[in-house]
C-alpha cells in the first residue's frame, strides 16, 4: 500500500480537500479521487481510528491527517 500525498489528489483548492478530508472524517465515505472506487477504513477491526483510509482497487492509503498538515504547509 502506498501511502498518497496531496499533490496525487488532484484537488485545486483549499476547500475542494477539505471537503473530501471532511466526508472522510464524518464516515460518509467517498470515492477514491483517483479511481473513483469506494474507499475503506484502513484500520476496519480495531474501529480505534477513522483517519486512515484505504482503496482497494489502486492499493493507495489515504492518512487523513497527513495530508491535513499538508495541505496547512502548502495551502495556508
Amino acid at each position: 500500500m502506498e501511502k498518497i500525498t496531496l499533490k496525487e489528489l488532484d484537488m485545486h483548492s483549499r476547500s475542494e480537500v477539505l471537503a473530501f478530508l471532511k466526508k472522510l472524517w464524518d464516515n460518509k465515505g467517498a470515492p477514491c479521487p483517483i479511481c473513483g472506487n469506494a474507499l475503506e477504513l484502513l484500520h476496519k477491526k480495531a474501529k480505534k481510528s477513522d483517519c486512515d483510509w484505504k482503496c482497494t482497487n489502486c492499493d493507495k492509503v489515504f492518512r487523513t491527517l497527513d495530508l491535513l498538515d499538508e495541505l496547512n504547509e502548502k495551502m495556508p
